[in-house]
């Protein structure tokens, strides 16, 4: 069976389907931050987008995007910042995210963004397009309070067009999401 992706934008998610990607995340996202999941649907800022996959009682898989704007020596770039990545974990290995991310990415080209960003891990994004950002970003950490300057081993990039990824630093003008 081929799966349909759904389309939806964050404004158009009901209580039932709140419900549905809190309990998806809640299982996916295991750790410090998986307490958060009980009472939101996003892990740090709401995102303006989602691609999901559904079975008819739950969501199975899940892509967000938040329209971001970074700043870099060479300007201000528009970017598609991918979040709450999750796949229920009975269903792993069947390609669902990579179907998503391209849902996601061509939805971003369309609309003449640069560059997809995420933060994850670069053996899993890899087959999607995304390599290791080595630039030390700028972002907002909500545990300090306070705002940081650092390189980030999990933060990736794809490249969605012909526009090189930029040197120096990267500042996310907000927390990670």
């Amino acid at each position: 069976m081929v799966p349909v992706i759904e389309y939806l934008p964050d404004s158009d998610v009901d209580a039932m389907l709140d419900g549905q990607l809190r309990a998806l995340f809640s299982t996916c996202f295991t750790g410090p931050h998986n307490e958060r999941f009980k009472w939101q649907r996003f892990y740090s800022e709401m995102p303006h987008q989602r691609w999901l996959i559904r079975e008819p009682e739950r969501v199975i898989a899940h892509v967000a995007m938040h329209d971001k704007s970074i700043g870099t020596v060479a300007g201000n770039f528009d970017i598609g910042g991918i979040a709450e990545v999750s796949v229920h974990p009975d269903l792993r290995g069947r390609g669902l995210v990579k179907q998503l991310l391209a849902a996601a990415h061509a939805a971003s080209t369309q609309r003449g963004l640069p560059f997809a960003f995420l933060f994850g891990n670069s053996d899993i994004y890899r087959s999607s397009g995304y390599v290791p950002v080595k630039n030390p970003l700028r972002f907002f950490d909500r545990t300090s309070n306070g705002w940081c300057l650092r390189p980030d081993d999990a933060a990736l990039v794809a490249l969605l067009g012909p526009t090189p990824w930029p040197e120096g630093k990267i500042d996310l003008r907000g927390p990670i999401f």
